[in-house]
């Protein structure tokens, strides 16, 4: 404050020293580069600072930005400052995170209310949805996990980026409920015709030639990109998204549609279809009709 008194605003200083014996050359040119942190109305200022917890892309610095904001706050309390704020990449990375989290909390119920109905609509069935979700969502669980265990756990990454979970629910939340309408309405198809453990044998088969490939040629789009990203600068980002979509894929393709849904129709039987029934089912040729003389 005295040396703007003496000096006016630092803006509009020379480089050369001011050559005044009360100024000397490192106060007056600290006065000068204040410039760069101190607003032209003097009343906003700026303060760098490095982090201890780590670089600004690191999971530790974005952790950190709480703490930080904390610290700011209660300066600018102490100053009567009248308002305050940190930025940077860490705290920008915290606070995309933060509204993406949040977000996730709001889709999710909002994409599985949507599924849910369209599954009951289309399989004319209110049980069915319900286990053809939690199969989706287990494998989603299973997925995210196993893509912890491969990044943290054995790569020692310090953390998944944040859009990994989102995007990996929302896209095998979608190509799961996709692959279970193919099964389950030819399932339902089949059982018009044969009992339901055949009914659903033949739906396997018939639909498995198509999920399996798909499935295969999705999880290495993704794998090749995961490894296409591998030595690039956002190689911490890609990697985990790619691989923990293959992953994801791979195990909705080959045990969830293969073996989990299968085996639920069949031990579920006739409540799949509930409240409706399958009007015009017939037996299978092991099984005698009534009145046949057998």
């Amino acid at each position: 404050m005295r040396l703007h008194a003496q000096l006016g605003n630092p803006t509009s200083l020379p480089l050369a020293e001011p050559g005044r014996a009360d100024i000397s050359t490192g106060a007056y040119n600290a006065f000068r580069a204040t410039a760069a942190f101190i607003s032209r109305s003097g009343r906003i200022v700026q303060f760098e600072g490095a982090l201890r917890a780590g670089g600004q892309q690191t999971t530790a610095a974005l952790k950190a930005t709480p703490q930080i904001r904390r610290a700011v706050a209660a300066a600018a309390r102490s100053c009567g400052a009248v308002a305050n704020g940190v930025a940077g990449e860490a705290a920008a990375l915290y606070d995309v995170s933060a509204t993406s989290n949040r977000d996730l909390l709001h889709v999710i119920p909002v994409a599985i209310i949507a599924i849910g109905l369209l599954l009951a609509l289309v399989l004319r069935s209110l049980v069915a949805p319900l286990y053809l979700i939690v199969s989706v969502v287990l494998s989603y669980l299973a997925a995210l996990g196993i893509s912890t265990i491969v990044f943290i756990d054995i790569g020692g990454d310090g953390g998944l980026t944040f859009i990994l979970p989102f995007l990996m629910f929302i896209f095998l939340l979608a190509l799961g409920e996709d692959y279970n309408i193919l099964v389950m309405t030819r399932i339902r198809e089949e059982a018009h015709d044969h009992a339901l453990g055949e009914a659903v044998v033949r739906a396997v088969a018939a639909t498995g030639t198509t999920v399996t490939s798909a499935g295969l040629v999705l999880a290495g789009t993704f794998g090749v990109l995961a490894i296409a990203a591998s030595g690039t600068a956002s190689a911490s980002e890609v990697r985990p998204i790619g691989l923990g979509l293959a992953i994801g894929i791979l195990m909705d393709t080959f045990l969830v549609r293969t073996l989990l849904v299968p085996a639920t129709v069949t031990l579920l039987g006739r409540w799949n279809w509930w409240p409706t029934e399958l009007t015009h089912e017939r037996p299978s040729l092991a099984e005698p009709a009534p009145g046949d003389g057998r």
